[in-house]
């Protein structure tokens, strides 16, 4: 094959990575703490697997959602969270939409378990009334006792990432670039949340729609533009043959 059809033939596989990697930010415009993401594409030059790369994260905040619930908890400034993924190992985020399950375990909204300081679930005493600090500590109080004081239950895994880059893992959590899948030491700057209030998405609809508009132009002129190389090679290929 001609070397620049095999190059358009790459391109046009990294851009229909990106359309669906834009796709699927449309489809989470509602979800809570959901970041924007930028994919770093690497051709292999071959025309066969060109779409693969990073996907850094844009860490910037996103709208504050008042609640009033005292689950739910913003992660100020550069602050993440710790959760357990499906292989029992700490990934982060942003999402702060915390429930407790059925086996009294502090989880996300998603149904991760959230990680301890410590990298363990957290167990919440039944029957409780619980609050969470500033600080990330999560106090339960026990309304049947006649002088009720909180109890600290657990200290959430807040860590501060203003001197690292994210990135995005399959699984839609956070890690950081360049070390290995887990806990990691906190940044310089204090790590702090607010109560009753929950981070919304950071895409907007609008910027992602453009966007998407403008790449298939794009994509459209590039496809057009292999079945016009190609057909000139045929062409080529023929007149050759009745030389």
């Amino acid at each position: 094959m001609d070397k620049s059809i095999v190059t358009l033939v790459s391109d046009v596989q990294i851009e229909r990575a990106r359309e669906a990697h834009m796709f699927h930010e449309l489809a989470n415009v509602s979800t809570l703490g959901f970041k924007r993401a930028f994919e770093q594409f690497n051709a292999a030059g071959d025309g066969t697997d060109n779409a693969l790369g990073t996907t850094l994260v844009e860490m910037k905040e996103g709208p504050k959602i008042y609640t009033g619930n005292p689950l739910d908890v913003y992660l100020n400034n550069d602050t993440v969270l710790g959760a357990i993924n499906e292989e029992g190992q700490v990934n982060f985020t942003r999402r702060g939409d915390l429930k407790i399950n059925t086996e009294n375990q502090l989880t996300l909204g998603s149904g991760r378990l959230v990680a301890s300081d410590a990298g363990d679930p957290i167990v919440i005493p039944p029957n409780q009334i619980i609050s969470i600090s500033e600080e990330g500590v999560v106090y339960a109080l026990d309304p049947a006792q006649e002088v009720a004081e909180q109890a600290e239950v657990a200290r959430l895994m807040l860590r501060d990432v203003s001197n690292r880059n994210m990135v995005k893992l399959e699984n839609g959590m956070l890690a950081v670039e360049g070390l290995p899948i887990g806990d990691f030491p906190t940044g310089p700057n204090v790590v702090s949340l607010s109560s009753g209030v929950v981070e919304g998405s950071t895409v907007s609809a609008m910027e992602i729609m453009v966007e998407i508009m403008n790449h298939m132009r794009s994509f459209e002129m590039k496809i057009k533009l292999v079945k016009d190389l190609d057909e000139l090679g045929e062409t080529n290929s023929s007149l050759m043959r009745l030389a």
